[in-house]
């Protein structure tokens, strides 16, 4: 087992280890496929790059009265086709990072850069174009369990238990956050505060500007696996197979979602659905304010290590079973099945328009 992740206690954890189309391209229509086309590349780039035609040419991006010209709409909407077909049949390429030395646990991307932590007490930095390092920090003293960064701050969770704030123009450590008794399993932060939770069974809120500890939140029998920040409001997950919903500002316990049979591994929240995963080999939806479970995904045949969701329909996971899923949480279909694409265990999952990227006790991104 791996001392580094998540106790059992109810939890999962002393067994982890070390085509053609016509549309009505009206400007209502093509500004929806724009909001959704926008932050995504088509550059081939990280791990599953759905293949697009490459992007027009400058002089074809023209604006024109404050529109693009009409070449452009039928451009835009025909990539936008491809890409549904290519998330609905899997067609993609797909590239491997490798530098870690040792599992590599979490990760984040953007258009320029992809940020993972390791067992290897390291977080790097790869160019999201030449998938390079084009930077390693160190300063944990133990596996680097969960990582969450904005464009000034990068924040991660230990298994030695602190918080780091780090300065993203210099690398270095510019607060540490001490009082957990035990592993950092997940954080998140807004403007203000940062949150995190632990192997200890509390989360804890810190005021991000100067690390100080406002609150220490209390209710969970077990491991707190997971957290989200959306709004004022904070949901947790925790081995106990509960999921909890807390106010940011006060403390206050709100509602807690009872539904998974055995311990929760991730939790995602966007401030009205709520999605699950567990050791039961099951992904549930919830609707954030009646705590009700509104579908239940059945598919994979492990833990359900992790999940993505950002709003909308998709949700992506990744499991023990070592396979990737991509879900309609509406209508419950699991679209997309993902195999062969790591050998072990997939420990995170990050997607976007054009992309997934996911990272495994492989040591491989």
């Amino acid at each position: 087992g791996d001392e580094d992740l998540y106790a059992t206690g109810g939890g999962y954890g002393s067994d982890v280890p070390s085509g053609s189309a016509t549309a009505d391209l009206n400007s209502e229509t093509m500004q929806r496929i724009l909001a959704a086309y926008s932050g995504s590349s088509l550059r081939p780039a990280i791990t599953l790059q759905h293949r697009v035609a490459p992007s027009p040419s400058p002089s074809l991006v023209s604006k024109f009265g404050g529109r693009l010209v009409g070449a452009d709409w039928r451009y835009l909407f025909n990539q936008r086709l491809k890409l549904d077909k290519n998330w609905k049949t899997g067609v993609a390429d797909i590239q491997t990072v490798a530098g870690h030395t040792d599992s590599v646990y979490c990760v984040q991307y953007d258009h320029e850069k992809i940020v993972t932590g390791s067992r290897d007490r390291t977080v790097k930095i790869w160019d999201s174009k030449s998938l390079q390092c084009t930077r390693t920090l160190a300063g944990h003293n133990a596996s680097v369990l969960c990582l969450k960064y904005d464009d000034v701050t990068l924040i991660t969770g230990s298994s030695d238990s602190t918080v780091i704030i780090w300065d993203w123009q210099t690398g270095a450590p510019s607060l540490r956050l001490v009082s957990h008794a035990a592993g950092v399993l997940d954080v998140a932060f807004d403007c203000e505060h940062v949150v995190s939770c632990s192997k200890d069974c509390t989360i804890k809120v810190w005021r991000r500007s100067d690390g100080k500890l406002l609150r220490t939140l209390i209710g969970h029998r077990g491991p707190v696996n997971a957290v989200q920040l959306c709004g004022s409001r904070i949901v947790s997950a925790s081995g106990d197979s509960l999921i909890k919903m807390w106010d940011l500002n006060t403390g206050e316990l709100i509602r807690t979602f009872a539904g998974h049979t055995r311990g929760l591994a991730c939790v995602q929240f966007d401030g009205k659905v709520i999605v699950s995963g567990s050791s039961d080999q099951l992904i549930k939806v919830w609707n954030a304010e009646s705590g009700l479970c509104t579908q239940t995904l059945q598919g994979h045949k492990d833990l359900v290590r992790t999940l993505h969701f950002n709003g909308g329909r998709r949700a992506v996971s990744g499991s023990y079973d070592q396979t990737i899923k991509v879900w309609d949480i509406v209508s419950g279909e699991c679209t997309l099945d993902l195999k062969d694409v790591h050998t072990s265990w997939v420990f995170d999952v990050q997607f976007s328009t054009s992309r997934i990227v996911s990272t495994s006790q492989d040591q491989k991104i």
